[in-house]
Parts: structure tokens; C-alpha cells; sequence
């Protein structure tokens, strides 16, 4: 996926997301059969995941073109973690804004999460406070979120 100078930053994400319009879906590879099941929405989200010979490419059907993904880095995959990060979004009742929800530990002292968010109906607060909740889960080390792209 990238040159060797570059690889650092592979290990520190899961994935890279993308959003597309219909137009480009549309004038892409899909194949008929699988664009005539998802052709209603307005956008879509594809998230790449790439490993060694592999890229896993999804697609997210959206209304919104306002996502986001929140990337957390944690010590370690243990209960802490993977009770409390749902734990947050479930609080924060953004459990029905969730498109997609992966992890990854590289090492053992590399772990990540993500999780994908539709914000078009979230208050813009509410990421900061999410930013904040989920940094106080035990074996979260740091959250950063970014602003999904639009493909032009």
C-alpha cells in the first residue's frame, strides 16, 4: 500500500475511508446486479482495508456525506476496552449513527479501533465529547477523528 518510509503510517490505521457520490458509483466497476440493490442513496462510503496481497473493500450506503471516523489507539484488546468503547457510543446514543466498527492489534502494545459515524443529525459538540468519554476508557491511549473525504 505504500513505500517502506511510509509504512508507519499504515500500522496506525485499520483502514482508509472514502465517500463517493451516485454519479461515481455509478461510472465505477460494480457490477449491475450489486449497483441495483444500493443505487438509492445520494452517497456512499467505501472503506478499504488493506493487508499485505489483500484490499477488502466495503460499501456503506449514506444519505449523509458528513462522516467520520474515529480512530482509537489502545495499550491492549481486553475487557476494558471492548466493553467500555460500546459502552460510550451506546451513552451518547450514536449506536444508530454507526456504518462500520473494526480493530486491529499489529503488536501486542499496538492496538486500534475504529468505528465510522454518521454525523449529519449530531449536534457538533458531540464528537468532542465522545473524543473525551472514550479517552478515559481504560487502556485507550489517545482518539483522533477525521473528516471522511468526498471523491471529486
Amino acid at each position: 500500500m505504500g513505500t517502506e518510509s511510509d509504512k508507519g503510517d499504515v500500522t496506525n490505521k485499520i483502514s482508509l475511508g472514502l465517500i463517493v457520490t451516485k454519479d461515481k458509483l455509478n461510472n465505477s466497476i460494480f457490477p449491475s446486479e450489486i449497483l441495483k440493490e444500493i443505487l438509492d442513496a445520494p452517497y456512499y462510503l467505501l472503506i478499504f482495508i488493506s493487508r499485505e496481497d489483500l484490499v477488502k473493500v466495503s460499501c456503506f450506503p449514506t444519505k449523509s456525506k458528513d462522516i467520520k471516523k474515529v480512530l482509537i489507539k489502545l495499550t491492549e484488546f481486553s475487557p476494558e476496552p471492548v466493553k467500555g468503547i460500546p459502552t460510550v457510543l451506546r451513552e451518547l446514543d450514536l449506536s444508530k449513527s454507526i456504518l462500520h466498527t473494526t480493530g486491529l492489534c499489529y503488536e501486542m502494545e499496538k492496538c486500534c479501533y475504529e468505528t465510522y459515524i454518521n454525523c449529519e443529525d449530531l449536534d457538533s459538540n458531540k464528537i468532542e465529547i465522545l473524543k473525551e468519554r472514550l479517552k478515559a476508557v481504560a487502556k485507550v491511549i489517545d482518539v483522533e477523528v477525521e473528516d471522511i473525504r468526498v471523491h471529486n
